[in-house]
């Protein structure tokens, strides 16, 4: 990489996770690059356990963000904000990822100017066990559901194009990364699948993703996307 300094950052926001977190972080540090920052947003978490991770992390010396409990859009928006990279790479508090993300990501990405978002497929953990294999980009797909994880890696200036993930989800239930994603297929942005496991995602009865498929909730994010999006949905 000649040069070049940090390239890209993980950002893991973090809201009363803290049993998870360790977890998270040592699946960064497997990565072995030293081309990458770790950005940890505490979300204003109040479970105790969480707490004493975090401030063991800080007293370590590990860089984390402290916010007033605001979601996870401003939370996420936080890190990118403070991060120093030109690559980005969520990674929720309880999931993990392969070593092999960062590296072809990155490559990937310095390869195909045009491509602003790079996905891989998952293994999941937890409650439910087995290999999600997501599908090689279709618009009219992403139109119709998201498939594509918030953990992937993605350009800096993409999030900046879009405006960031939105703070305004109704009632924050959730739906931010597809949201960014079709703000990406909007500004023209491409999208570039690798099929293979890249990351662990951990199925949890009570997280958010849980929140967000109950019908109620579910139709009102839809109605929110599709009245954001509806250059895209006029289509």
């Amino acid at each position: 990489m000649g040069l070049r300094e940090i390239v890209l950052s993980v950002i893991i926001p973090c809201y009363n996770q803290g049993e998870y977190l360790l977890d998270a972080i040592a699946s960064v540090e497997d990565c072995f690059n030293s081309h990458l920052e770790l950005i940890i947003v505490n979300d204003g978490s109040t479970e105790l356990l969480t707490l004493e991770v975090l401030d063991y992390l800080q007293n370590q010396g590990y860089q984390i963000i402290h916010q007033l409990n605001q979601g996870l859009a401003i939370a996420r928006n936080k890190g990118i904000e403070a991060s120093q990279s030109e690559y980005i790479l969520p990674l929720d508090a309880d999931n993990k990822i392969r070593p092999a993300y960062i590296a072809k990501g990155i490559d990937i990405l310095d390869r195909f100017p045009r491509v602003g978002v790079v996905y891989g497929d998952k293994e999941l953990f937890g409650d439910r066990t087995g290999i999600w294999q997501v599908p090689n980009f279709d618009p009219t797909r992403l139109l119709q559901g998201n498939y594509i994880d918030a953990c992937a890696i993605f350009r800096k200036t993409l999030w900046q194009d879009c405006g960031g993930y939105d703070p305004n989800i109704p009632d924050k239930l959730g739906f931010e990364d597809w949201d960014l994603w079709l703000s990406a297929l909007e500004k023209g942005w491409e999208f570039y699948h690798i099929p293979e496991v890249l990351f662990d995602y951990r199925v949890r009865a009570n997280s958010m993703v849980t929140r967000c498929l109950i019908p109620e909730n579910q139709e009102k994010l839809i109605r929110y996307l599709r009245s954001k999006h509806q250059v895209l949905y006029q289509v």
